[in-house]
């Protein structure tokens, strides 16, 4: 995310959540828990907020058809109409710190398991940013249909005041409730990417694990055999116990003696 971006988000978060942030969604996951325990972790807060940001566009439609031919709101309306937009703000904040989670678990594997390719790795990662590029590009496109200067974002204050100004005339009312519904739209594609995305790469690194563990279970199985090609089943006494023969007795039965 741009600089000039993330002070905008961080100053419309500021003053406007009614979500917090990091209630149940941002760094939410739970400290201590495995990596397995992450992921499930990871899945289901990315699959709860797909159906909150899917309520939320809902709700900000229904708003944008009831007072799209206002010229003026009451103050209890505008304040019921900001409701759900300031909560999609705190929806676009929580799916890209899910997505920045995302990398971080994967990170925890790749360190956990060093003869994993890493290449795969960096690649997941990569597709996670694409993703929370995507969503960034849909904030800019919100504030440019609003009419919205950033310039008129450096402080709170004026945060509040520039959307208050663009809700009171219609037209900037009107185009900054479309780049809602876009923004939060965006936002479930997001989600939904992310998610289909930790699932192929949870996959991707299960299979990996059950291929490394076939291999060890392998070779334990190999060095059994050879022992036991060697020096009889388990629990057999050694050819120079049997014989009484010591050093002697072993070096004729490796040499193939008699």
């Amino acid at each position: 995310m741009s600089t000039r971006v993330r002070r905008i988000v961080s100053v419309l978060l500021g003053g406007m959540l009614v979500l917090p942030v990091c209630a149940d969604a941002g760094g939410g996951l739970t400290g201590g828990a495995t990596l397995p325990e992450q992921i499930v972790q990871e899945a289901t807060l990315i699959q709860s907020k797909i159906s909150g940001a899917e309520r939320l566009v809902e709700q900000i439609q229904q708003y944008e058809n009831m007072v799209q031919n206002m010229v003026t709101l009451p103050q209890t309306l505008m304040n019921q109409v900001l409701q759900p937009v300031d909560q999609l703000y705190g929806m676009v904040s929580q799916a890209q710190q899910l997505e920045t989670n995302a990398i971080n678990i994967g990170n925890q594997f790749q360190n956990l398991n060093a003869s994993f390719n890493p290449q795969i790795t960096a690649q997941y990662s990569q597709n996670y940013e694409s993703i929370s590029q995507g969503l960034n590009n849909a904030l800019n496109t919100l504030l440019q249909q609003a009419g919205l200067n950033p310039s008129n974002f450096t402080n709170q204050a004026q945060a509040q005041q520039a959307i208050a100004n663009a809700m009171q005339n219609p037209n900037s009312r009107n185009a900054l409730l479309q780049g809602a519904v876009a923004v939060g739209q965006a936002t479930v594609s997001s989600l939904t990417q992310t998610n289909q995305l930790l699932k192929v790469q949870a996959a991707t690194e299960a299979d990996w694990k059950k291929a490394q563990l076939a291999a060890q279970t392998s070779n334990t199985e190999a060095n059994q055999e050879a022992n036991q090609a060697l020096y009889g089943t388990p629990g057999q006494a050694t050819p120079a116990a049997a014989s009484g023969g010591g050093t002697a007795a072993v070096t004729q039965f490796l040499s193939g003696g008699n």
